[in-house]
């Protein structure tokens, strides 16, 4: 089922938990070295020029290579076009799955660049054929999405790449929203469908995160975790239900009309923000609580947007005094450990000495025993299988 080594995700986890122990000061060098050598790094993961280099160089070696193949196909595209499209992305699509596949075994490449241009266009490929394929059908928008869906969720199962994983959530919000477009009362209900499929999603990335391989996916259940609250803020958000509905039924007014349920959306707007802070804070798990922060402003926004009190210049002027005053109280407040949080860094906490203490003896216990024996934990969202806390 999956393209790479399992544990070679596992040990890029631990190298990367290592350097932050060590630099926090829970781990000496010694440890640190001695980790290394245990936990092999022994796949090809490149910096982040080098990646974006061999990115550019597969795609554009992979498009010569495809114009010259369409040279071949030319009479076939002369009697039917949509035919010889669909023989052609078959076959392209078939030779650079092989290459990847070949690649990640043989060269042992891992999210290097060259595997995730394969992977973009071993996938555009064989959607390109379905889609010449059913063309001439002209099926309906949320069909074709339906029909693209399978293979965006094999890929992302298969490689757990983050870009498809993005595409995939879209893809399946997707889907929803063109079918409820379709209808009067669709359009009507919209908004509380497009929550009820990022709670959804949020909850299946809530139950694999406890996953034993959670590791290998953890990127994708991450970036599905964000989308899913994101979307669930924005489907209950005042502001875009209300623009969204003049944009949906083409209404050129000056003014948007006002929506059904209105009461209920600007209870969301204002609702949804606390939440999210709430219960960031309650289960330290910073990416809710940030969501919360950034949701909370556009709340603020969406509200001022239709009820101005105060001119821009004097609103935000006493936003900014009332957020610094905020920040600084904070700051002296926390800048001696609370409950679990501070103002200070990670790696400058001293109230960590027991932790690292303990953290040292753990390592230093585990280190000569491979595999099974070394875990990190099995969190139930981000932070590496720690928990989701900070």
């Amino acid at each position: 089922m999956k393209a790479y080594n399992p544990i070679w995700s596992e040990n890029d986890f631990i190298h990367k938990t290592a350097q932050k122990w060590l630099k926090q000061g829970f781990l000496n060098k010694e440890q640190s070295i001695e980790i290394e050598k245990t936990y092999l790094h022994d796949y090809y993961d490149p910096n982040i020029f080098l990646k974006i280099g061999l990115f550019i160089f597969t795609i554009l070696a992979a498009g010569v290579s495809v114009s010259l193949m369409s040279v071949f196909f030319i009479s076939i595209y002369e009697e039917n076009i949509n035919i010889a499209a669909v023989i052609q992305s078959t076959i392209v699509g078939g030779i650079f799955l092989i290459l990847l596949e070949n690649l990640i075994k043989g060269r042992k490449l891992y999210h290097s660049g060259v595997d995730n241009a394969l992977i973009y266009m071993t996938l555009g490929a064989f959607c390109a054929g379905i889609y010449f394929l059913f063309e001439k059908l002209n099926p309906p928008t949320w069909l074709f999405l339906m029909l693209f869906l399978p293979l965006f969720v094999a890929t992302t199962v298969r490689y757990a790449e983050s870009v498809v994983c993005t595409l995939t959530y879209f893809l399946i919000l997707g889907i929803f929203v063109t079918i409820a477009l379709e209808s009067f009362w669709g359009k009507t209900l919209l908004p509380f469908i497009v929550m009820i499929v990022s709670a959804g999603i949020y909850f299946a990335v809530k139950k694999l995160s406890t996953r034993k391989d959670y590791l290998y996916y953890e990127t994708c259940l991450t970036i599905l975790k964000t989308l899913s609250l994101i979307t669930f803020y924005l489907g209950g958000n005042y502001l875009i239900v209300r623009e969204g509905n003049a944009l949906i039924n083409n209404l050129s007014l000056s003014v948007s009309p006002q929506v059904a349920f209105a009461p209920m959306f600007y209870f969301f707007t204002a609702l949804i923000p606390l939440i999210y802070i709430f219960f960031g804070l309650r289960n330290r798990d910073r990416l809710i609580m940030v969501l919360g922060l950034i949701t909370l402003g556009f709340s603020i926004f969406t509200y001022r947007f239709y009820f101005s009190i105060l001119p821009v210049e004097i609103a935000l002027t006493l936003g900014g005094i009332l957020l610094i005053a905020l920040s600084g109280g904070l700051i002296q407040y926390l800048k001696t450990e609370k409950k679990g949080f501070t103002y200070q860094p990670d790696d400058e906490f001293e109230g960590f000495n027991l932790e690292a203490m303990l953290m040292s003896q753990l390592v230093q216990s585990k280190i000569p025993q491979q595999g099974d024996t070394f875990r990190f934990g099995g969190g139930d969202s981000g932070g590496g299988g720690a928990g989701g806390s900070y």
